[in-house]
């Protein structure tokens, strides 16, 4: 059973909300999906989660009470969104479905055929309409052309009301990293959806894409920078959109060649680009509704760091340092409430148990 508790992180000094089970493991989601319901008090949370399978139980908590309602068992951690009006979405194999986050009733959006598997995280746009999916797809080759592929990666929309799913584009990168990911709708426009070029960063020169589903146009939003020997410099990913749709916050990870790494932004036409902040060697980043704040985690043998970044003034602020679990879902995957006053995490406890962390931000900064 789900409970609270309260600590004192021991390196800022400031109060974190556990939110758990003692022995199994609890996370939230990943850091682009909404784990919060409207009210920024109640939560989604993954529970009893298995470590081979990464299978358990979606609960509804209350932060404030504890209590604790149980609406989904055995389903595989990172498939979630909570939307603005209180619905979860979620995917098993090739069914997209809703459920109602107090109620519980249950309802198919939409189904790919019996060869196409949805993938996660998903994504909403603001008003709750549209969900930005992505899809594999497995071809069962009748030819002998080498430019048949087995496993298509397939980038697209769905209409919450409506059930259509609408194909945008199939990226077809090539090998040794064909897989096209991550995708992304623009919070608040519906036909602008972005999408990751998969593979380990020091040999993927091109991660930033967004295709207009209006042209079918995709463009790389991002040109990563070479040296004078061609070799790119700059290892990117974890990418997030504003939530006012103007351009996307993203990660360049601590071990590229170019430096200072750090948190950047780039506007939504690949037009312009800032570093935001370099304090610490980030990994993921989170945005508040309210366009304010940035929140950080940090890579580091056996632990990680929350780092609060004020976009407007680029300073940053540790929040707390706890012990973090290297490997899906005990990323620490930071994110707000809609409210923007919360901050949410997945934190290891000594016994290596996962809970989901809360700080409230009128605290942190105090």
């Amino acid at each position: 059973m789900l409970k609270r508790r309260s600590f004192t992180d021991p390196t800022s000094g400031l109060p974190i909300l556990a939110i758990g089970c003692e022995g199994h493991d609890t996370a939230h989601h990943y850091m682009t999906a909404m784990t919060w319901l409207s009210d920024s008090r109640h939560l989604i949370v993954h529970t009893d989660i298995d470590r081979q399978t990464l299978t358990g139980n979606v609960a509804r908590v209350d932060s404030e009470t504890g209590d604790v309602q149980v609406l989904e068992e055995g389903l595989t951690w990172g498939r979630g969104v909570v939307s603005c009006d209180d619905v979860l979405y979620l995917f098993d194999k090739n069914e997209l479905y809703a459920m109602d986050a107090w109620s519980g009733e249950r309802r198919t959006i939409g189904l790919l055929e019996s060869n196409c598997t949805f993938l996660g995280p998903l994504s909403i746009t603001n008003n709750g309409k549209v969900l930005g999916v992505y899809w594999q797809e497995n071809q069962r080759l009748i030819s002998s052309e080498p430019a048949l592929r087995e496993t298509y990666w397939i980038i697209g929309t769905v209409d919450t009301e409506s059930g259509e799913i609408r194909e945008v584009i199939r990226p077809n990168f090539a090998e040794p990293y064909p897989v096209a990911n991550h995708a992304m709708i623009n919070p608040v426009d519906p036909d602008l959806l972005f999408y990751s070029h998969e593979g380990a960063t020091e040999h993927i020169p091109d991660r930033l894409w967004t295709v207009d589903a209006r042209t079918g146009v995709a463009r790389n939003i991002f040109s990563q920078k070479k040296d004078e020997y061609g070799q790119h410099v700059e290892y990117v990913g974890h990418e997030i959109w504003a939530f006012d749709g103007s351009g996307l916050y993203f990660v360049k990870y601590p071990h590229s060649p170019d430096q200072p790494s750090g948190i950047l932004f780039v506007d939504q036409h690949g037009k312009r680009h800032e570093f935001i902040n370099g304090d610490y060697r980030y990994w993921h980043v989170g945005i508040s509704p309210d366009g304010r704040y940035a929140v950080a985690d940090t890579q580091e043998p056996g632990m990680s760091k929350i780092v609060l970044i004020d976009i407007e003034t680029r300073r940053s602020k540790l929040l707390c340092e706890l012990p973090c679990r290297g490997v899906h879902p005990g990323h620490p995957h930071p994110s707000f409430s809609p409210d923007s006053r919360k901050i949410t995490f997945t934190f290891s406890d000594v016994s290596d148990v996962l809970w989901v962390g809360i700080m409230d931000l009128c605290n942190c900064n105090k």
